[in-house]
C-alpha cells in the first residue's frame, strides 16, 4: 500500500519497491521538520526535486542522476538515483570538463547567475507596478493569476535550475575534497577539526553575513539615537513607540529601506506559511533587539583568528600530502572553501527570495478566497494545489475549495504528532548513497557512532571546539527571542533566518545536516563548536540542561539528567 502524500502521487512511498530500488531513503530533518504543507510540496519542493536532476545532468555527474524524493507521514525522505558502472565511465570525462570552470573561478560562475536571478525577480515586480507588500492588492484577479502562473512555472523553475547547478557543483567539489582527504590523510574529514579549519575563513563576506551586519548597524543606530528603550517592549508596541517621535520615524525610514531591499525572506525557508519580514516589519525587530548590547559585530572579532587558524592548518595538512598530488589537493581545497562561501551566499538569492515571492502571491489568494467564501480561513490556501488555485481564481466565489482543504488539513494535523523515522530501508547503504551524491549532505545525515566515546549523541559532521553550558531548545526561528546570551542552541536545523543567533550562542547542536549544512558552516565562521546531524538532539536534550559539545570529536554529552 502506497503512503499517501496529499494527492501528490509522485511523492507516494512504496514500502516494497522503493527500498529495493534505492537501498535506503534518509529523512530530511533539516528542511522537513515540522512537516511541510501541501501547497509548498507541490510547488517549491517540486522544482527543487526537478533541480537536483537538472543539475546532475547539466554537469554530467559520474555517480548520480540526482535525487528521488518521497513523503512519509508528511516528512520528506531523499535518496540518490545512482548511475551504473558503465554510465559512470562514460560520464566521467564529460564531468571533468564541465566542472573545470567551477574549480578555476567558482565565484565568477555564481556572480553571473545571481545577477540574472535578481534581474528576473525585479522585472516580475516592476512590470506589474509592485513595490510595497500591500501593492499586490491592486492587481485584478486576472493579473494575480497571471503572476501566480509566471511564479509557478517560470520563476520557480529558473530559480530551481540555477540553484541546483550551483549546489550540485559545490557539493560535488566538497565531496571530492572529502574523498581525497580520506585517501591521503587516512581520517574521516567530517569529524576532523583540521578539515573544518581548512574550509573556513574565506576572503569574501557572504550575503547572509551582510544582512546580519546591516541588522547590527541598525541596532547601533538605535543606540546612537537614544532609542534603545523602545525595543524593550513587544515588537508591535516598539513600532508604535518609534512612530511617535521624530527620531523614531527617522530610524523607521532607514529600517524601511532595509526591508525593501533585504526583507524578502520568510521566517521559515521551504514554506509559504510563515510571514516575510517585508510583510510584517515587527519580525526583524526581535533580532535587532538581541543585537542592541553588541558593541562590535561578532564575526569581525573572530575573523582574523579564523583566518590565522585556517592558514596554519592548511600549511600543516599540505605538508602531509605527497608532493606530486599537493597542487591538485590545494586547488580542490580552495574550491571547497569557495563552495562553503556560496552555501551561505545563495540562500538570499534563491531559497529566501523565491519563497517570499511565493508567500506574497498565495497569501493574497488566501485572503481573496476567504472573502469570496471559497475557503473558511485565508491560511487554508496552504492545503491546495496550484491547479486548484487556478480553478477558483477567475470565477472567484463560484468554486467550493473546502473538500480539498478538509481532508489534507486533517492528514497534516495528524502528521504533526508523528515523530519521523530517520530512514527507510537498509541503513548500511547510507554512506555509499551519500558518497554517490554529495548534495544529499545538505539535507541528509548519517551519525558516525563510536561506542568507545560513550556519548549521548553522535553527529554526522562538526565544527571544532569544546564548550559546556546551558542548552536552549528552539524548534523554529520565530522562537529566537527566547535565546539568552551564552546559551547553547539545540535545533532541528538552522538556516539564514537563524543567523542572528550565532552572535549570542557559545555552541550549537542540530538534529539534521551534514558537513555542508548551514549550522556547520556558520559555526566555523564564528569559531563556535558545533555537532550537526545528531537526529535526536531536540528529543534527548531539554532546555535548561547542561551539556558538553565536543566539536573536535563530533559528540555531545548531557551532563545532568
Amino acid at each position: 500500500m502506497l503512503s499517501p502524500a496529499y494527492d501528490l502521487t509522485f511523492y507516494e512511498y512504496d514500502p516494497e519497491k522503493d527500498p529495493e530500488s534505492y537501498g535506503v531513503l534518509l529523512c530530511d530533518f533539516n528542511h522537513g521538520k515540522p512537516p511541510m504543507k501541501p501547497l509548498y510540496m507541490g510547488l517549491g519542493w517540486y522544482w527543487y526535486y526537478h533541480g537536483t536532476r537538472y543539475g546532475a545532468e547539466t554537469l554530467c555527474l559520474p555517480t548520480t542522476h540526482g535525487w528521488d524524493s518521497r513523503f512519509i507521514n508528511g516528512y520528506p525522505y531523499i535518496t540518490a538515483i545512482r548511475t551504473t558502472e558503465e554510465e559512470r565511465k562514460l560520464r566521467e570525462p564529460v564531468f571533468k570538463e564541465k566542472i573545470r570552470p567551477f574549480i578555476e573561478d567558482f565565484n565568477g560562475v555564481w556572480d553571473a547567475y545571481k545577477t540574472e536571478l535578481l534581474r528576473v525577480y525585479t522585472e516580475a515586480k516592476r512590470s506589474r507596478g509592485l513595490v510595497e507588500w500591500q501593492d499586490i492588492r491592486k492587481l485584478s484577479n486576472h493579473e494575480l493569476l497571471d503572476f501566480f502562473l509566471d511564479f509557478a512555472y517560470i520563476l520557480n523553475r529558473k530559480e530551481g535550475e540555477i540553484h541546483f547547478v550551483m549546489l550540485v557543483a559545490a557539493c560535488y567539489l566538497n565531496g571530492l575534497f572529502q574523498q581525497q582527504w580520506r585517501e591521503l590523510l587516512g581520517v574521516e574529514p567530517t569529524i576532523d577539526p583540521r578539515f573544518a579549519r581548512c574550509t573556513a575563513g574565506g576572503e569574501l563576506e557572504h550575503q547572509a553575513a551582510m544582512v546580519a551586519r546591516e541588522l547590527w548597524r541598525l541596532a547601533r543606530r538605535a543606540v546612537e539615537m537614544g532609542l534603545e528603550g523602545a525595543f524593550a517592549a513587544d515588537p508591535r508596541e516598539t513600532l508604535r513607540e518609534l512612530s511617535a517621535s521624530e527620531k523614531g520615524r527617522q530610524w523607521l525610514d532607514e529600517y524601511r529601506e532595509f526591508l525593501l531591499r533585504d526583507g524578502w525572506r520568510c521566517q521559515r525557508m521551504h514554506a509559504y506559511d510563515t510571514p516575510a519580514w517585508i510583510e510584517d516589519p515587527s519580525l526583524a525587530l526581535g533580532e535587532i533587539r538581541l543585537l542592541l548590547p553588541q558593541e562590535t559585530f561578532a564575526p569581525d572579532a573572530e575573523r582574523a583568528r579564523v583566518i590565522r587558524e585556517r592558514e596554519a592548518t592548511e600549511a600543516e595538512v599540505l605538508a602531509a600530502v605527497p608532493g606530486p598530488r599537493r597542487e591538485a589537493f590545494r586547488l580542490l581545497m580552495r574550491a571547497a572553501r569557495m563552495a562553503g562561501y556560496w552555501s551561505e551566499d545563495h540562500s538570499y538569492y534563491c531559497d529566501l527570495y523565491i519563497g517570499a515571492l511565493g508567500r506574497w502571491i498565495v497569501t493574497e489568494f488566501g485572503r481573496r478566497f476567504a472573502e469570496a467564501g471559497c475557503i473558511d480561513d485565508p491560511e487554508d490556501v496552504h492545503f491546495l494545489h496550484p491547479n486548484e488555485i487556478r480553478k477558483a481564481a477567475i470565477p472567484m466565489g463560484r468554486i467550493n475549495l473546502r473538500p480539498y482543504v478538509e481532508r489534507r488539513k486533517k492528514e497534516w494535523e495528524r502528521n504533526l504528532t508523528v515523530e519521523p523515522a530517520p530512514f527507510m530501508g537498509d541503513i548500511s547503504q547510507a554512506e555509499a548513497i551519500i558518497r554517490s551524491d554529495p548534495s544529499l549532505l545538505v539535507s541528509a545525515q548519517h551519525p558516525i557512532v563510536r561506542e568507545e566515546l560513550r556519548a549521548d549523541l553522535y553527529g554526522a559532521a562538526a565544527a571544532p571546539g569544546y564548550v559546556e553550558g546551558v542548552a536552549r531548545v528552539i524548534m523554529t526561528a520565530d522562537g529566537l527571542a527566547e535565546l539568552k546570551p551564552g546559551e547553547i542552541l539545540v535545533a532541528p536545523g538552522t538556516s539564514p533566518a537563524w543567523m542572528v543567533a550565532f552572535n549570542l550562542i557559545r555552541g550549537v547542536v542540530t538534529d539534521g545536516g551534514g558537513a555542508f549544512s548551514h549550522a556547520v558552516i556558520m559555526a566555523r565562521e564564528y569559531g563556535l563548536p558545533c555537532v550537526a546531524g545528531c537526529v535526536e538532539a531536540t528529543t534527548k536534550i531539554k532546555t535548561g540542561q547542561r551539556i558538553r559539545v565536543d566539536g573536535d570529536r563530533g559528540v555531545v554529552y548531557v551532563l545532568d539528567g
